[in-house]
C-alpha cells in the first residue's frame, strides 16, 4: 500500500505492538524470542506485524501459512517461525 493511501487509516508498527511501560514484549513477539524464530532481523518485525493482525481479526491459526504467504525469510528456513 502506498503511504499516502493510508491517510486517515490506523497504523500499527512492531513498535506498536508491545507496551511500552515496563519494556515488556507482546506474546508473539516473545514466542519468537524463546523460538529463535529471528536470525538477521530483516523479516522479523514483518511477520510479527502479520501475526498481530491475524490473531486481532481472527483469533484460530487456520489461516496462518496463508496470511504469512508474502513475508520472505531467508535464514532460519521457517521452521522457528512456525514453532513460535
Amino acid at each position: 500500500m502506498p503511504a499516502l493511501a493510508a491517510d486517515g487509516c490506523h497504523v500499527t508498527t512492531v513498535e506498536g505492538v508491545g507496551k511500552v511501560k515496563g519494556d515488556s514484549l507482546h506474546p508473539i513477539q516473545q514466542a519468537m524470542v524463546d523460538m529463535h524464530g529471528s536470525q538477521c532481523g530483516f523479516c522479523t518485525p514483518g511477520i510479527i506485524v502479520s501475526l498481530y493482525a491475524l490473531f486481532a481479526n481472527n483469533p484460530t491459526s487456520s489461516y496462518l501459512e496463508e496470511h504469512l504467504d508474502g513475508n520472505l525469510c531467508r535464514c532460519t528456513g521457517y521452521r522457528p517461525i512456525w514453532d513460535a
